[in-house]
């Protein structure tokens, strides 16, 4: 087989490496922006085939992978398409998918393309945090668009399968509420979490000096890409405003126990929630 990735970062790098691992012959080509990743790939065995241009490398590629940010990717496709034929199928690893199948429709209808999701990553980015480990055992959203066959959609979910993943395949829009509650807005209240504690900590800086396990496990995806989560922010808007209107609710909801010395209310609100977290798989 023949894979194309486009911007070789922390998941392009990973599902890269999990495809070398899984398929040592397959041929690997990939398109970064900065050569050094490249570089540490050719290295490494991972990739075949490094290029500074999207051009006729990714010709006849089984999958093409796009795995830039958002709005980087939706700029990629243009770029792709005199590339985009016969037995292609193109895919990406987004956070969210209505934007980029409405993207690749209004630009290459006819495309079989299949938006992909791992639910897998690190608070650091870049190719040089990347492992065939990251992606393994993650569950992993497929959203088919309506040119992609059953026959792509089986293909590329035995793929996912044979990396160690999850398959769950839903529409684009059910995507983007479900991971607009489960990893958005977590990332947006420890984001703002850690802007809480910079606003009000003392002149000496104990807050910051003495943050402890607690705080670091809650704030840790803070250290997330500014850019690629100010793209996301926009990209799942509407789903992303609702969501955190309900968490601000629940906020307040949860100060006027705490306010008014509801012990009792509060037992059972922290109770029901810890049950539930509890009942998580993993």
């Amino acid at each position: 087989m023949k894979f194309g990735f486009v911007s070789l970062g922390l998941i392009g790098g990973s599902i890269a490496m999990s495809l070398r691992d899984k398929y040592p012959e397959a041929k690997i080509v990939a398109y970064n922006r900065s050569r050094e990743p490249l570089v540490q790939a050719l290295k490494g065995g991972i990739i075949n085939i490094a290029t500074s241009e999207i051009d006729e490398s990714f010709v006849d590629c089984d999958y093409i992978f796009l795995c830039a940010p958002v709005q980087t990717n939706i700029s990629f496709i243009k770029k792709l398409k005199p590339y985009l034929k016969g037995k292609t199928i193109l895919t990406d690893v987004g956070s969210t998918k209505e934007n980029i199948h409405k993207a690749v429709l209004e630009t290459i209808p006819n495309v079989r393309f299949i938006g992909g999701h791992p639910m897998a990553g690190k608070e650091k980015s870049s190719y040089f945090n990347a492992s065939k480990e990251l992606i393994r055992d993650c569950y992993y959203f497929i959203t088919p668009s309506k040119a992609a066959t059953d026959i792509d959609i089986n293909g590329f979910e035995e793929l996912i399968r044979s990396l160690g993943c999850n398959p769950i395949t839903v529409e684009p829009e059910k995507h983007d509420f479900i991971v607009g509650a489960i990893s958005h807005v977590p990332h947006m209240a420890a984001y703002m979490l850690v802007k809480l504690v910079e606003d009000e900590d003392t002149p000496e800086k104990y807050m910051r000096v003495t943050a402890a396990g607690g705080f670091k496990d809650i704030t840790r995806v803070a250290s997330s890409d500014p850019t690629m989560w100010s793209e996301i922010c926009l990209a799942n808007r509407d789903n992303l405003v609702t969501l955190m209107d309900e968490y601000i609710d629940k906020l307040k909801d949860c100060r006027e126990l705490i306010a008014d010395g509801k012990t009792d209310a509060l037992y059972e609100l922290f109770k029901e929630a810890r049950d539930y977290r509890n009942s998580m798989i993993g």
